[in-house]
């Protein structure tokens, strides 16, 4: 099978949907030799090398081609109109599928040597094609929580989700939560959409090497004994009861906590963190790093006292993952996909109740017994998840496509 996998500009250290694309790859080339796939990996050249080294790492079989970043003036000017004739056609219900080929880039991606073009992320770069599309839907937040989105968000969203689904061959979903989502709002067939475990075995993090010890700990070195937070500063990941469960412990049990919260500092809503924080008895506990380098997020985890993720939705948590496999404690919210994730309801709370949050952090810094069984939990929780076979279960739904 040749197999088109569209990682596009994704950076290999980002945020969102990147770190998916990309283990989700790996995962891909180790199985390569053994399912006989043939993986053609289309990228922007900014991640040409780290293609390259995966694909050295793993002596796999894999070509790269490059997106093309620039063409002439004339055939943009060729291209854009194409695409104004083809809406156009579409509104009229005018057959238009020949115009087309004045588009320059639909030409370059029909004329790629592949026989199913998978794309890791919600939406497609290009739809109409000669070959099967496959999309993985992550979520459909904007349904649960409308108030976090704009406007020109939800309406973007509908209409390209929309797009993505009905035009896709199949879609695939990483919990069976997001499946019945796609099937309840969009009234899609059971059988086009198929869960597909995330690549559980290639969740892991860069080490961080001796000299980078000592710079770490001074980095840190105010903030002991603190909590982690991976998670970039969108409103739905919900810093700010995080945040008062922090001042709650210190006000009921006067236990003074610190936080540490890696992740892009969004600017739609961080600035109302920041003010939350400024009249807050606990702004000088709570520290927003921003992006740190992989081997500083391993250090963090290695040496803070509890991982806390109390999101309000979250289609699947890797940082919830990586604590659990670095054997760290770890508590999360009793929604969607984490409560299957960590299986165990004694280390899950509800995101919105701050006192309940507040209990349980301090159960686990205040009981021995109880900690270690979190810990217990997640290494054999681990074990179970990672013997499933992500390559398999996209093997039997490309398969499933190519045979029809």
């Amino acid at each position: 099978m040749k197999i088109g996998y569209w990682l596009g500009n994704a950076n290999i250290s980002s945020g969102g949907t990147s770190p998916y694309a990309w283990r989700l790859l790996e995962n891909l080339l180790i199985g390569s030799k053994l399912q006989e796939i043939d993986i053609l990996i289309i990228c922007s050249p900014e991640v040409q090398t780290d293609c390259l080294d995966l694909i050295n790492k793993y002596q796999a079989s894999a070509r790269i081609c490059l997106i093309p970043s620039k063409w002439n003036i004339i055939t943009r000017v060729i291209s854009r109109s194409a695409n104004l004739f083809s809406k156009l056609c579409k509104r009229f219900d005018i057959p238009s599928r020949a115009l087309n080929y004045f588009n320059y880039l639909y030409r370059w991606v029909s004329s790629l040597d592949i026989d199913l073009l998978h794309v890791p992320y919600q939406t497609s770069p290009y739809y109409d094609l000669p070959y099967p599309l496959v999309v993985t839907m992550h979520d459909v937040q904007e349904l649960h929580y409308p108030e976090f989105f704009t406007p020109q968000e939800r309406a973007s969203r509908a209409k390209h989700y929309w797009e993505s689904l009905e035009k896709s061959s199949a879609v695939i979903v990483s919990f069976n939560h997001v499946k019945q989502d796609l099937i309840k709002y969009f009234s899609l067939d059971d059988h086009k959409v198929h869960v597909c475990p995330p690549p559980y075995q290639n969740i892991q993090l860069q080490e961080n090497a001796c000299e980078e010890e000592s710079n770490f700990k001074n980095k840190y070195t105010k903030y002991s004994n603190f909590l982690l937070y991976p998670a970039q500063s969108w409103q739905h990941k919900n810093h700010l009861s995080l945040i008062k469960a922090i001042e709650y412990v210190k006000e009921k049990f006067d236990i003074s906590l610190s936080l540490v919260c890696t992740g892009r500092k969004n600017p739609n809503f961080f600035p109302t963190i920041e003010n939350y924080l400024k009249q807050s008895e606990v702004y000088n506990q709570v520290y927003f790093t921003d992006i740190v380098p992989e081997t500083e997020l391993y250090w963090l985890y290695k040496n803070c006292a509890l991982v806390v993720i109390p999101t309000l939705y979250e289609a699947g948590s890797f940082p919830l993952l990586e604590a659990m496999i670095l054997e760290v404690p770890v508590i999360c919210s009793n929604v969607t996909s984490l409560p299957e994730t960590i299986n165990d309801s004694r280390f899950v709370f509800d995101p919105l109740d701050i006192n309940q949050l507040a209990d349980l952090i301090v159960q686990i810094f205040d009981d021995g017994e109880f900690r270690n069984s979190n810990v217990l939990n997640s290494k054999e929780q681990i074990n179970k998840l990672r013997n499933s076979s992500t390559v398999e279960y996209f093997m039997d739904v490309w398969k499933s496509i190519l045979l029809k």
